[in-house]
């Protein structure tokens, strides 16, 4: 058919990522900006046909805001910020195509070009909401794009409105006239159609990071128009009801299309939608519900508030047709059954057992990770328990012989020996028979290349000589005598050790730290005699940490979420983080959009935080993202820089059941990014603690 939309969902982009995209797009961020056109032939421009309230827009490749006015021509790389209750309506000067751009929205115009004979018009959307009427493009070098975080609609001559959340950058896309076909693709320059889903009008499709496991048509319905009018501008719907006449005689191509492909035997309209028309009475359900799509639109907008009675009779009195005037009164339900291809809901079923399983797999994946980390811990402990108990055998038989030995001597000779032992305790003799426990409180620095003394030489420290930013696993060169083993030392805990090599280098592997600053020390041992310790410079572990925070409250506990082990040298813009728990256990019923806290990290009018709950039959998955934003008027926004421990958010969790008296909740991902999407620091390892649930 000929009305098309095209929709290519980007390969599995989080939603926290676009999120960054669109704050930091308007701050004049040259790597996102767009090139001005090469010459001015190609050129072409965009003019505003009405601005309301406080509207703003920057040139192509700056930084500088100005007001937004009436007649202003827009080129390739220009971008419009709209504030509460402000809209801006775009006309393209040399097609007349519209885009009504509600309020809080954030619009970039990537392409306004004309190549090799056709006229290139994009514009992306990062929030807000806004709507497209685009007229039928001429041939096939003709496009026109409006992308969103989660896709790209190529338009072949469609009325259409889109969402944007702005802190999860979940789109929704509902149809009022044409066609939409959605497909995922690798990238926005991919264009390869594989599979698709064709969504006709009254249907919708949201899209965002958690849907697109599936085949593409199990994304499609029925439109909702209440839940659409919660989520679009009063001016985008005003613009919906302005060009009613436009959608009805669009929608009677569509109809008569329909009809054509019935009467010759082609019950799936394109082989991709979710539509099978096999009956006359199909063909009446599916085309009727094109009706009550509209009527049940504008009824929904004028009980929200959006849209006046007097603005639904103007549209009535330019339909020529009774029977096709809107019905805001009682008007009739959108039959959800209406032409349903019985494969499509076979396919629905399929993808939530494939959802199920896919979730268990990951679960039972986590779990093995887990249980082998934590059985490697035992092995190490046990290790290390057998070693101390050798070296405690070996000191208290040294000592045994000891007293043995001096119990056969005079007092005189008894403290001439106890005098010679602290001596050769504080300045080793080659010959010397003592064999000292701990090391003495200062012996000079000396050299890794070995001894023949009892006591082994200091370590030698090569790397890291200054404060370091350092990810797991964690590694120390040293110099070490040979014959010694080299500990590095977390206070008194072992977090790493090898064998020394003399002159030669060798490098400490340390186990998997958990986020924070960390002052280690170095030391050699042979047998249970150890060298002076070696401090090694503060080590920094970037990550967010997970605890809880007191006890049980009003049958709720709470959950602290803490970035450690970040310098003023790492700065960031956005943190996703994943926490999943037994369903059975623990639940969060809080608010998805969370409030700022003083005192955390994401605190201020620039910042936006949400918590997002998933579930499947045994486990809750709860998404974490927050990021920081650029507000109208407010300027660029500075990266978040933090120096020490510092508080993400505090997670309120209720208990389901108290009865085994503890659960489990596994931090399992943690994204970090920086102002220009870049990964500061990303981490899969599952972090697992144990709350009490009394």
């Amino acid at each position: 058919m000929a009305n098309a939309v095209r929709i290519n969902r980007r390969k599995r982009k989080p939603a926290l990522a676009w999120v960054l995209v669109f704050a930091m797009l308007f701050q004049g961020v040259a790597a996102l900006v767009l090139a001005s056109p090469a010459n001015a032939k190609s050129s072409r421009s965009a003019a505003v046909v009405e601005v309301t309230g406080e509207a703003t827009y920057k040139k192509s490749g700056g930084s500088r805001s100005y007001a937004v006015y009436q007649d202003l021509n827009l080129n390739q790389g220009d971008s419009i910020v709209t504030g509460p209750s402000s809209s801006v309506v775009l006309r393209v000067v040399d097609r007349e195509d519209e885009i009504t751009i509600g309020e809080n929205s954030e619009v970039y115009i990537s392409d306004l070009v004309e190549k090799n004979g056709g006229k290139k018009t994009k514009v992306k959307s990062w929030a807000g909401s806004l709507w497209a009427k685009v007229k039928s493009l001429v041939g096939s070098e003709e496009e026109f794009e409006v992308e969103t975080p989660t896709a790209v609609m190529g338009v072949r001559g469609t009325n259409f409105m889109t969402s944007v959340n702005w802190k999860t950058g979940e789109t929704t896309m509902a149809v009022a006239a044409g066609i939409v076909s959605a497909s995922e693709a690798d990238s926005a320059a991919d264009r390869k159609q594989t599979e698709s889903v064709s969504v006709y009008p009254a249907q919708q499709v949201r899209l965002d990071s958690f849907g697109w496991n599936n085949e593409p048509r199990t994304r499609a319905e029925y439109a909702d128009p209440k839940a659409l009018v919660e989520v679009l501008d009063k001016k985008v719907l005003e613009s919906f009801i302005k060009n009613i006449g436009n959608i009805q005689k669009e929608q009677d191509k569509i109809k008569a299309q329909l009809k054509e492909n019935l009467d010759k035997g082609e019950g799936k309209p394109d082989g991709r939608s979710i539509l099978k028309i096999s009956t006359p009475a199909d063909l009446e359900a599916v085309t009727t519900n094109f009706d009550r799509f509209l009527s049940l639109l504008a009824k929904s907008a004028v009980d929200a508030g959006k849209l006046t009675q007097k603005a639904v009779d103007e549209a009535n009195a330019s339909i020529g047709d009774p029977s096709r005037k809107l019905d805001i009164h009682n008007p009739p339900a959108i039959d959800k059954n209406a032409g349903i291809d019985p494969e499509v809901e076979q396919l629905k079923k399929q993808a939530g057992q494939k959802n199920t399983a896919y979730e268990q797999e990951q679960r039972e994946l986590r779990d093995n990770q887990a249980k082998l980390a934590s059985l490697l811990d035992r092995i190490e402990a046990e290790r290390q328990r057998i070693q101390d108990q050798n070296r405690k055998a070996v000191a208290e038989a040294d000592q045994k012989a000891t007293d043995q030995y001096t119990s056969t001597l005079s007092a005189d000779e008894k403290k001439k020996f106890e005098e010679s032992q602290r001596k050769n305790a504080n300045q080793p003799a080659p010959d010397s028979s003592s064999r000292p426990t701990s090391p003495p409180a200062d012996s000079g620095s000396d050299s890794g290349g070995g001894s023949s003394d009892d006591r082994p030489s200091v370590p030698v420290l090569i790397s890291p000589t200054a404060e370091v930013t350092v990810r797991n696993p964690v590694q120390i060169k040293l110099k070490a005598a040979a014959g010694t083993t080299v500990r590095v030392l977390n206070g008194t805990e072992e977090v790493g050790r090898a064998d020394g090599l003399g002159d030669n280098e060798v490098t400490v592997t340390l186990r998997a730290l958990q986020p924070g600053t960390y002052n280690l020390t170095a030391q050699a041992f042979r047998e249970s005699a150890a060298s002076v310790p070696v401090s090694i410079p503060p080590i920094h572990i970037l990550g967010v940490g997970l605890a809880q925070v007191g006890g049980i409250k009003d049958g709720k506990l709470n959950l602290a979420l803490t970035m450690k082990g970040f310098t003023l040298a790492e700065p960031f813009y956005s943190v996703e983080a994943h926490l999943l728990y037994d369903k059975a256990a623990l639940d969060y019923r809080g608010p998805a959009d969370l409030t700022s806290v003083p005192g955390t990290v994401f605190y201020g009018s620039q910042t936006a935080e949400t918590l997002r709950q998933v579930s499947d039959a045994s486990k809750n998955e709860l998404i974490y993202a927050a990021t920081a934003f650029e507000t109208q008027g407010s300027g660029a926004i500075k990266p978040i820089q933090l120096s020490g421990d510092t508080l993400l958010v505090n997670v309120p969790l209720s208990v389901v059941d108290s009865a085994a008296g503890s659960a489990k909740v596994d931090l399992g991902y943690i994204k970090i990014i920086d102002k220009q999407g870049n990964t500061v620091y990303e981490s899969r390892d599952i972090q697992s603690i144990s709350v009490g649930t009394k």
